[in-house]
């Protein structure tokens, strides 16, 4: 049947109201994120991927245990929704290039369930290799590690360094002793004499004479220290990862404890300003290293609003503040070293 201009034209008018009365938004504060239910199926053959990376606005670290939800902005549905990684990544697919969406985070607690972050991002979509960093800010809380306290003396008067590592590898379950780790694990070089210079190695590579001299033994620094745990990690089977992380910033060391990992670091017995008097030259060089004679080594373990909490293998627990604990810290160089999963 043919219907005349005129009708036509009137049965178009009067359809637009009535498209526009049965559309309708769904608002994201209105997202089940306990479902996940995906919304939509818009141009399947021009869909992408792209790889996102969930960081600390406070401080820039990757965040894990989070998940990403990507709404459609014009109309608020959830297109889809992912989990990061340990690493803070993940990689979605089914995006459209050129379209914009609206990215929201949640939180995944112990029981599993989502905690809604209330913090929008817009991100119009683009297939490429780089990563998208997605910003939250999460406040620092008190944080206990409770990492187990291992006494240096009587055996080790000058393993400080090597009883907190001790300390950090039993807190994951390696059942290995301080005295096990001085003797097998720990790389030392003894000292020599050779026309009336006493000669050692670079603390940098192996300890200085031996942890169970008292008046003999000195010190050691991280990557020796990362050497000792990489060995008794091996030797014991476990899936753990030593690093040294020397260098770190004090947000980038507190971001440790925020994620469970403690961290042996290099301050001075009593936070007071370095001292060095005497030492030796480096076996086979012309330098001479200047030695520390206030030199120590402790595990953080905990941080609550200004306060560092210490496992010191000389006092057991102990608390300081965090101005001038990590001003020790930076005065001695900046060395620390982490255990991790």
């Amino acid at each position: 049947m043919k219907f005349p201009t005129k009708s036509l034209s009137l049965l178009y008018l009067i359809s637009i109201p009535l498209l526009i009365v049965g559309s309708s938004t769904l608002n994201s504060e209105d997202i089940d994120f306990e479902s996940d239910k995906l919304l939509g199926n818009q141009n399947e053959t021009l869909k992408t991927s792209r790889n996102f990376l969930l960081v600390n606005s406070r401080n820039g670290q990757p965040i894990p245990n989070y998940k990403i939800y990507i709404l459609d902005s014009q109309t608020g549905d959830l297109v889809t929704s992912a989990k990061f990684n340990n690493s803070g990544e993940t990689k979605i697919d089914g995006l459209i290039p050129g379209k914009e969406y609206i990215i929201k985070t949640a939180y995944i607690d112990d029981s599993g369930q989502s905690i809604e972050n209330k913090e929008e991002k817009s991100y119009i979509h683009e297939s490429t290799d780089t990563f998208f960093g997605v910003e939250t800010y999460i406040e620092r809380k008190v944080n206990y590690i409770d990492v187990p306290v291992v006494m240096q003396y009587p055996e080790l008067p000058n393993g400080c360094e090597i009883t907190s590592l001790t300390a950090i590898l039993n807190s994951y379950g390696i059942d290995v002793s301080k005295t096990i780790m001085a003797d097998r694990y720990l790389p030392k070089v003894a000292f020599s004499t050779q026309d009336g210079k006493r000669f050692g190695p670079n603390p940098h590579i192996a300890f200085a004479g031996n942890p169970r001299d008292l008046n003999g033994g000195w010190y050691v620094f991280a990557n020796p220290i990362v050497k000792a745990a990489e060995d008794v990690i091996a030797a014991n089977k476990k899936d753990l990862y030593a690093e040294n992380v020397s260098g770190s910033t004090r947000e980038e060391i507190l971001s440790y404890i925020d994620q469970n990992i403690p961290v042996v670091m290099w301050v001075t017995l009593d936070l007071s300003p370095p001292i060095k008097r005497g030492g030796w030259y480096i076996e086979g060089t012309n330098e001479f290293h200047s030695s520390f004679t206030n030199l120590h080594a402790v595990v953080l373990d905990g941080w609550e609003d200004g306060k560092v909490h210490i496992m010191n293998p000389l006092k057991g627990r102990v608390s300081h503040s965090e101005d001038v604990f990590f001003d020790s810290y930076e005065a001695l160089g900046s060395q620390a070293v982490i255990v991790k999963k």
